[in-house]
């Protein structure tokens, strides 16, 4: 499996996915590569295995000819930011059902991924974002953006960078951890 410059696939969710493993965020996106399909499966029931009683999902949304993605994400706090009535709002424009479960919900952005030509922006919401920096983004086409980070922030840089300095905060703890031979698993436990 191609682990882009990491030592093992710890390490690569580790880097990736921190902030969901820490519980800080609702969900992270991981991009693999087609052709590690099959282990990419194989992968992904044994990390739902492992962190399961973490209410952490490990979720293939989409698999076409040039990338495998990921959804990494807790299932509370996903259900909880997906009832958010500016979330709800902007989700019903992009098409979803109102009041819909956070399963159905995510059953509709991997028919979306699937389908559409263009990456649907709403996956922002399912990610965290704040909900003006993604309709910045939409508005501005993902260009003037005031800063950049883990996403184009279009509104409260300040908090951003909080923000951001808490999601590199985690994963560098545990990616510390994993170079003393833990295991992801362990490591997130010990936080």
């Amino acid at each position: 499996m191609k682990l882009f410059g990491f030592t093992s696939f710890d390490e690569l969710l580790a880097y990736n996915c921190a902030p969901v493993l820490a519980g800080i965020k609702p969900a992270n996106l991981l991009s693999l590569m087609p052709d590690d399909a099959e282990e990419i499966d194989a992968l992904l029931v044994q990390y739902n295995a492992q962190f399961a009683e973490r209410g952490i999902v490990f979720r293939r949304l989409c698999a076409c000819t040039k990338r495998v993605l990921i959804l990494v994400y807790n299932e509370e706090q996903l259900a909880q930011a997906l009832r958010n009535p500016g979330y709800q709002a902007y989700l019903i424009a992009a098409g979803y059902e109102a009041g819909a479960s956070a399963e159905a919900y995510l059953h509709r952005l991997e028919q979306r991924l699937n389908t559409q030509k263009t990456f649907p922006h709403e996956i922002g919401v399912f990610l965290g974002y704040p909900l003006e920096d993604i309709l910045g983004f939409v508005l501005n086409k993902g260009t003037d953006c005031k800063y950049s980070g883990y996403w184009k922030v279009y509104g409260d840089v300040p908090k951003a960078r909080s923000i951001f300095a808490a999601y590199e905060h985690f994963r560098d703890i545990i990616l510390q951890k994993l170079a003393t031979g833990m295991s992801l698993k362990v490591a997130v436990a010990t936080l």
